[in-house]
């Protein structure tokens, strides 16, 4: 089986799963996407997928994986593959081969394949089960990986996609098949074509063919297989998420001639009532439902969870063949909405139909309280719609439901709403704070930013009050000491910039002899001058690291041999509900540049033990001797220190500067000449710029030697509301 693969719009729901899968089972992934989602980079580039500097083609590169957005015959690196004699795949059909070691249990249909796979996954883990899993999205949170390999297993759940026409490739040992619509016919010529792809592949299942019994047309298809036919029966209520739950665990019980249960919280699949943010007044919501059926399900849910609420959907039409196949039907489905908002059409990637558009959507309505939406001024739009709901009686839910930009467009909106809230409440709390305050000066990158929302708390109650208000209006909170090791964005954080300034969180404290309780904001010099005043050893070389406590433990900072953590007792921390917590040093996983800090943290001290001693010329000399190896051996200008962390086998200065990057420029960004593990930003670079860099320095690393550079700085992306989920 190929073991080099690239694979083009890596970052879409469906090759973000395979590609992760496939970097697990050992392949060299590499990626590229021109319309990357930062998130999902950073998932993919911690599950060692190496992005493309630019629109090239891999040495060596066994074939190419494409998803069913990039048209090979105009795409750049395709047309490269076909000259060089490249095998270029779909998505589905390099899935299947990947995957045709194992026993395939496919999930298909036309609705509900991503959240029954998701719950199938959650289930078999939660009983323990080893297996494979592909999915075609995200679980909330991240919480679980989209796709897991382990060499163990025997068999492979994967969410089989019939919108590319690749379903012929699979052959599983067993099938859930869900539903089906007339959607995605256009990829099979006609509707008869469609339905003998998917008899076909019950043709192909070997073992067992599981359709709810609520739908006839695959119940009619399956009754012909009479031998592997098995009806998923007391399917109850109009809770669609409690039906594919039980959909999952009717199967899997029956394969697995087990008694499974289900996890007592379902993790979940992202878009699927995520709860985007809640209010005294409203509630927001977005839902990836694209097709009439969807629509109507989700009706269904809200009406029996939003009793009380007045029920406004904003509708994105998604595809151009869709809209022109079921605008009837929608119009009937937004109809029982109480208010709805048409968005522009999002055609993807199909070429203009005459007279196709939202319009045509909006035209069937019959509601007198439908309104067409446009998305340049969204934003605008959506805040004088929000005033005038807030004057209703009800409380009122809004939905932001499609598979287009619509999500996107959303966030934008909230996060505006979300920030002026934030505003408000820190005004009434006489909190000082400052509104798009300018931080370029805050990082030792200097790369021009902002932040949305700064502020300097000058106590614990402060800082806690701080994060409830962010937990409230769901707003992302960033804590930043020196910032030193961090990349921010270009423009503006998305976020509240916390940097503890005052002389609250710069406390020392000796407990007794040899313990020291350290403040989060205190800085590393004063922090090691405190311990060699009494004489103690532990932390002498990291007396020049420039940066603060909080930031030194949440990557274990450390220089020639010693870490923060060495001698470290306790850190105490608070998480985003304002909980405070002390834990041991050893809960926290500490590792090379790296501690296991949970998500949303934020550290406020730490207790030292010291026991060793040495006389103050040893200190004092130890801390000159290490000052002039820095001011020697390190690059002057503006930069990040150490770019990558080095390998057990490797330094990453040494094969960058051995792949002949030193002096590499993009833009206004190099890598030194002094020393390749550096980056400089020689007074105008982006951060684009610097993340092309490191980009280009993993990818020619990576080429040339094997080996994956991962870095030691961290990209703070925060442009997007958090998503409760």
């Amino acid at each position: 089986m190929n073991k080099k693969v690239c694979m083009l719009g890596i970052c879409g729901a469906g090759m973000a799963p395979l590609a992760i899968y496939l970097s697990q089972r050992g392949y060299a992934v590499y990626g590229w996407d021109d319309h990357a989602d930062m998130a999902i980079k950073d998932l993919l580039v911690a599950n060692k997928i190496v992005f493309l500097p630019g629109k090239i083609l891999p040495p060596s590169c066994d074939c190419v994986i494409r998803s069913s957005a990039i048209d090979e015959r105009n795409d750049e690196i395709c047309k490269k593959a076909l000259e060089g004699d490249v095998a270029i795949f779909r998505r589905g059909e390099f899935l299947a081969k990947a995957c045709s070691d194992r026993k395939l249990l496919a999930v298909l249909g036309s609705h509900g394949k991503t959240s029954v796979s998701g719950n199938c996954v959650e289930i078999l883990k939660k009983n323990g089960v080893i297996f494979d899993y592909v999915i075609g999205g995200f679980f909330k949170k991240n919480a679980l990986l989209p796709a897991g390999y382990d060499e163990r297993s025997e068999w492979i759940v994967v969410e089989i996609d019939e919108s590319d026409g690749t379903m012929e490739n699979f052959s599983p040992e067993c099938t859930i098949a869900l539903n089906y619509d007339d959607d995605h016919v256009g990829n099979y010529g006609s509707r008869d074509n469609f339905l003998r792809a998917f008899r076909d592949m019950f043709d192909r299942t070997k073992a067992a063919i599981f359709v709810p019994e609520l739908d006839a047309t695959f119940a009619n298809m399956a009754a012909q297989f009479a031998d592997k036919y098995i009806p998923v029966t007391d399917l109850v209520g109009q809770d669609f998420q409690a039906i594919n739950k039980a959909i999952a665990l009717f199967c899997l019980n029956k394969i697995f001639a087990a008694n499974f249960t289900i996890p007592d919280r379902v993790v979940g699949i992202q878009r699927r009532n995520d709860i985007m943010l809640r209010t005294d007044r409203f509630t927001f919501l977005n839902d990836y439902a694209h097709h009439p059926t969807e629509i109507a399900a989700l009706l269904r849910y809200v009406k029996a969870h939003y009793s009380d609420y007045d029920l406004n959907v904003v509708f994105q039409p998604h595809r151009l063949s869709r809209t022109k196949q079921y605008f009837a039907e929608f119009a009937e489905i937004l109809d029982m909405f109480d208010r709805q908002f048409v968005v522009e059409l999002y055609a993807a990637f199909e070429e203009r139909i005459e007279g196709v558009s939202s319009t045509l959507v909006f035209d069937s309505m019959k509601s007198t309280n439908r309104q067409l939406l446009p998305l340049d001024g969204f934003n605008d739009s959506m805040k004088n719609i929000c005033k005038e709901l807030a004057k209703k009686n009800k409380k009122q839910l809004v939905m932001f439901v499609g598979a287009g930009n619509i999500l996107e467009n959303s966030k934008k909106f909230l996060r505006d709403f979300s920030f002026e809230e934030t505003e408000k409440n820190l005004t009434l709390a006489k909190i000082t704070f400052t509104s798009f305050a300018d931080l370029t000066n805050s990082f030792s990158i200097r790369v021009k930013t902002a932040a949305r929302i700064y502020v300097e708390p000058e106590t614990t109650d402060k800082l806690i009050a701080v994060l409830s208000m962010c937990q409230n209006f769901a707003v992302e909170c960033i804590a930043m000491g020196n910032g030193t090791k961090i990349l921010p964005p270009d423009g503006t954080i998305n976020a509240v910039v916390l940097k503890m300034t005052t002389d609250h969180w710069k406390r020392m404290k000796w407990i007794d002899d040899g313990t020291l309780y350290c403040s989060c904001g205190t800085q590393m010099k004063d922090f090691c001058r405190e311990v060699a005043a009494k004489n103690y050893v532990g932390v002498e070389k990291l007396t020049h690291i420039p940066c603060c406590l909080g930031g030194a433990i949440c990557m274990n900072a450390g220089a020639h041999g010693q870490t923060i953590s060495d001698k470290l007792l306790f850190v105490e921390m608070v998480d985003r509900s304002g909980n405070i917590r002390t834990v041991a040093r050893e809960k926290l996983n500490f590792v090379y540049r790296g501690a296991s800090i949970p998500s949303g943290n934020i550290v406020l001290g730490a207790i030292f033990k010291f026991k060793e001693q040495a006389n103050a010329d040893f200190l004092r000399e130890s801390a000159e001797e290490l000052l002039l190896w820095r001011r020697t051996n390190q690059p002057k200008g503006l930069n990040f220190g150490s770019v990558f962390k080095n390998g057990d086998d490797f330094c990453a200065g040494e094969l960058i500067d051995k792949a002949g990057l030193k002096g590499r420029r993009v833009g206004g960004a190099k890598i030194s000449e002094e020393h390749a593990n550096f980056i400089i930003n020689s007074g105008n670079s982006s951060a684009k710029d610097i993340e092309k860099l490191i980009d280009m320095a993993r990818y020619e690393v990576n080429i040339k030697f094997g080996k994956f550079l991962q870095t030691e700085i961290r990209f703070i992306r925060a442009k997007r509301i958090d998503v409760f989920g």
